[in-house]
């Protein structure tokens, strides 16, 4: 299933040349990423240095570099001790010329640790780099510091198909953050499970969902229902995210990660057999894309399998 990351797209009327140097030029990167430049030029395998009024911001590798399309690093936080700690997480820019004079820059920053301190940092920090670049290339000014002053703007409103989505896909990813902590408390699992129920809110009401949607949230909820030890509850969920495939005609990625559902879910509840049979049929679903088997495979060879039986066959 898919694992948690940010993704921003913005347009931007400007050259890809230009663009390219806004985001790797000291000159303008100090105008709207925080007041940081980058020490040095930027080679491709090379450590990197990024550093600030207060010192050094963020280090990392340059992973892949195609002047002026593709920008690929490794990113970790110097600036605070608890995201300093954690392993790099890795952050692609991509510029696409859509028509001349209009780029098109897509940002996606992924492999976070769980739902690490490095997520909770950017996940709002994209947004405000992403807003002050776009002004600064666009109108040679700095957007400057803005006041938040969103607290006494904001009115409870209904929320559009869109803004659905939107939230259905952050808590989703968020959610994934904690599927994938080593560790978990009781209050972790607490709001784990809170979160998933919050995603598949509002993917039911999200703009453009699809059947796959609604079987993917039935997905989470079984397995944090697992993670949580609550094996009945999560039998429950997977065996409706199986109906959802069933009467959708879902008969691939999905199909296949339902019977793993059902079977990690039999599992937990000591039902060895019907687990078996479970895995088996997950096993024989024939997925098309070889990366999305590739998913597949992974999750069925990883845990918990509560003491289950999971070599190939």
């Amino acid at each position: 299933m898919p694992k948690p990351r940010h993704v921003h797209e913005i347009y931007i009327r400007t050259t890809p040349a230009r663009l390219w140097a806004a985001l790797t030029e000291p000159a303008d990167t100090t105008q709207y990423y925080f007041g940081c430049r980058y020490a040095a030029p930027l080679e491709v395998g090379r450590p990197y240095l990024m550093v600030g009024e207060f010192g050094d911001a963020l280090d990392g590798t340059v992973v892949a570099m195609v002047v002026p399309e593709r920008l690929v690093v490794t990113f970790h936080v110097l600036f605070d001790d608890e995201a300093e700690a954690e392993s790099p997480t890795t952050v692609t820019w991509e510029i696409t010329e859509v028509t001349p004079g209009v780029c098109r820059l897509t940002l996606v920053h992924e492999d976070f640790g769980g739902l690490s301190k490095t997520w909770s940092i950017t996940r709002t920090g994209w947004r405000v780099i992403l807003d002050g670049l776009k002004t600064w290339v666009e109108t040679d000014q700095p957007i400057g510091e803005i006041p938040d002053d969103r607290a006494e703007a904001v009115v409870p409103v209904d929320l559009t198909g869109e803004e659905h989505r939107d939230r259905g896909i952050e808590i989703y990813n968020e959610t994934w953050g904690y599927i994938e902590m080593e560790t978990r408390s009781v209050e972790d699992d607490e709001a784990m499970i809170r979160a998933a129920y919050a995603a598949a809110y509002h993917w039911s009401h999200a703009a453009g969902r699809t059947i796959a949607n609604t079987a993917r949230s039935e997905w989470q909820l079984s397995r944090v229902h697992v993670l949580a030890g609550r094996g009945e509850t999560a039998l429950h969920h997977a065996r409706r995210c199986h109906a959802v495939c069933v009467e959708g005609g879902l008969e691939d990625f999905d199909l296949a990660y339902a019977h793993e559902a059902m079977a990690r879910s039999l599992a937990l509840l000591g039902r060895t057999d019907e687990a078996t049979r479970e895995l088996g049929r997950a096993r024989r679903v024939a997925v098309g894309d070889p990366e999305d088997r590739r998913l597949v495979e992974l999750d069925l060879a990883t845990g918990p399998w509560f003491g289950l039986e999971i070599s190939a066959g």
